[in-house]
């Protein structure tokens, strides 16, 4: 089992701003029964996820299977702020800063590795 799998289905749900008992009513909509406590020791990797229902939970939250399963990145900084009750408008304007950077330090290492 991938430990960062329960991380990443963490950070999608509340980037979507859903909480485990909506996701677990939309998992059951579309066949998946769940409880609420069950998700909790997935996104905590108490428990394992089976392949079903990850598939289901990729689509509820509108994410590629493939997210749940890239490189560890630090905490989103979204995640951060979002503990100390930023309005949702502070929050949409650090997530459009914090991609900024991501595309900037992707840049840089390409120009790094071009000038290897």
């Amino acid at each position: 089992m991938d430990y960062g799998i329960g991380k990443r289905i963490r950070s999608f749900r509340e980037d979507k701003g859903l909480s485990q008992l909506k996701l677990v009513e939309a998992l059951e909509e579309r066949g998946i029964k769940m409880s609420r406590e069950t998700l909790s020791k997935i996104e905590n990797n108490s428990r394992s996820i089976s392949a079903v229902e990850l598939k289901a939970i990729a689509d509820v939250l509108g994410v590629d299977i493939d997210e749940f399963f890239h490189e560890e990145e630090p905490d989103s900084m979204v995640t951060f702020f979002r503990k100390d009750n930023y309005s949702q408008d502070v929050l949409e304007d650090i997530k459009e800063l914090q991609e900024m950077v991501k595309v900037f330090i992707q840049n840089k290492r390409m120009y790094l590795e071009k000038k290897r």
